[in-house]
């Protein structure tokens, strides 16, 4: 073979080789672009689902961020809504990912009353759902916190009477059916109706007092109801140092009907609540109560407070270990609801 024919093939060979790499290279080039175009397009949907579940915010967000956003959303007044996008849930992803951090810690301890509010608002508003939501949201915060407990009890309330009216709207409007075969009425033998005898009284001296209604009071009656026991102030200071009243035994003062008014023997001062005493808060709560015919006292709940939610479970748990000598009337023990303020000053 001549030296010529061989270079012809070997420039032959190498010209098909770089025709192949070329091919190869291309359809290396195609695959890689369509990899790229169907990844951006199946991560697009998880994207969409990420921002309407919560706030806006690129993956992998550092703790400061969060905490950023959070500070941002108290500004902003958004403590429970919108869903996702509020100081509370900010701050319990923080928790979530730092257990142990302080400032988210601190920071939910301070706005939960406010938040409370906010969500006694959201009640009020008739907003059921949301409602429940946000008591959801305070649940994690702080799960033994009296105020929950108020605040489900409110919308449970609501729940029930929504219920009620509309029983009551479903039982005043009239069927088609009912309307349309309706019997005419056709008169009836008049029914005879035999009330009980009553026993014979047995003789004695002075006439029989008239009856007195079920559910009147007599105007001694309604005086002593409506009395409040002392109100004494808070403090602050350490238990030692407290200066806790307890007032001598008084006699029961009686009306001219013979009844008698409950006499405080022994009183539970109430502790200051560390949150509110770190803050320094003041406030009262007026709390209603009901003298036992034992002294005992049963039913304290809350009548009105001043600010709400902060003072309310040291207030009712001093006042229902109090003891009374109990109200009278015509002699015997009665029950009787008083109500009182319970101060807290620094």
């Amino acid at each position: 073979m001549s030296p010529a024919s061989s270079r012809c093939r070997a420039q032959g060979v190498v010209r098909y080789s770089l025709l192949i790499l070329i091919v190869l290279i291309a359809v290396a080039g195609g695959l890689i672009f369509w990899q790229i175009e169907h990844g951006q397009e199946t991560e697009q949907p998880a994207q969409a689902v990420v921002a309407a579940a919560g706030p806006v915010m690129r993956a992998g967000i550092g703790t400061d961020e969060l905490l950023q956003h959070a500070r941002d959303a108290m500004a902003a007044q958004r403590l429970l809504a919108p869903a996702g996008n509020n100081a509370f849930e900010l701050y319990l992803a923080v928790l979530k990912r730092e257990p142990g951090n302080r400032v988210a810690q601190d920071a939910l301890r301070e706005i939960f009353p406010f938040a409370a509010h906010a969500a006694e608002q959201t009640i009020d508003s008739g907003d059921d759902a949301e409602a429940q939501r946000q008591i959801d949201l305070l649940t994690r915060a702080d799960p033994q916190n009296y105020t929950l407990t108020l605040l489900q009890a409110k919308l449970q309330a609501q729940r029930t009477a929504a219920a009620q009216q509309e029983q009551q709207a479903n039982r005043h409007e009239p069927t088609p059916s009912s309307t349309a075969k309706t019997p005419l009425p056709t008169p009836a033998t008049p029914a005879v109706v035999t009330a009980p005898v009553p026993p014979p009284a047995a003789p004695s001296a002075a006439p029989a007092a008239p009856a007195k209604p079920a559910n009147t009071m007599t105007p001694s009656e309604l005086a002593i109801a409506q009395l409040h026991v002392e109100s004494t102030q808070v403090e602050a200071a350490p238990k030692a140092a407290t200066r806790t009243r307890t007032p001598a035994p008084a006699a029961a003062v009686a009306d001219a009907s013979g009844a008698t008014t409950p006499v405080l023997t022994h009183r539970v001062e109430p502790a200051y609540p560390p949150d509110a005493k770190r803050t320094r808060r003041q406030g009262w709560v007026d709390v209603t109560f009901t003298v036992e015919p034992d002294g005992s006292v049963i039913g304290a709940t809350v009548a009105d407070a001043d600010p709400k939610y902060v003072f309310d479970r040291a207030a009712i748990s001093a006042v229902s270990r109090w003891q009374f000598t109990p109200g009278t009337q015509d002699g015997k023990p009665v029950a009787l609801q008083l109500r009182q303020r319970i101060e807290f000053r620094l």
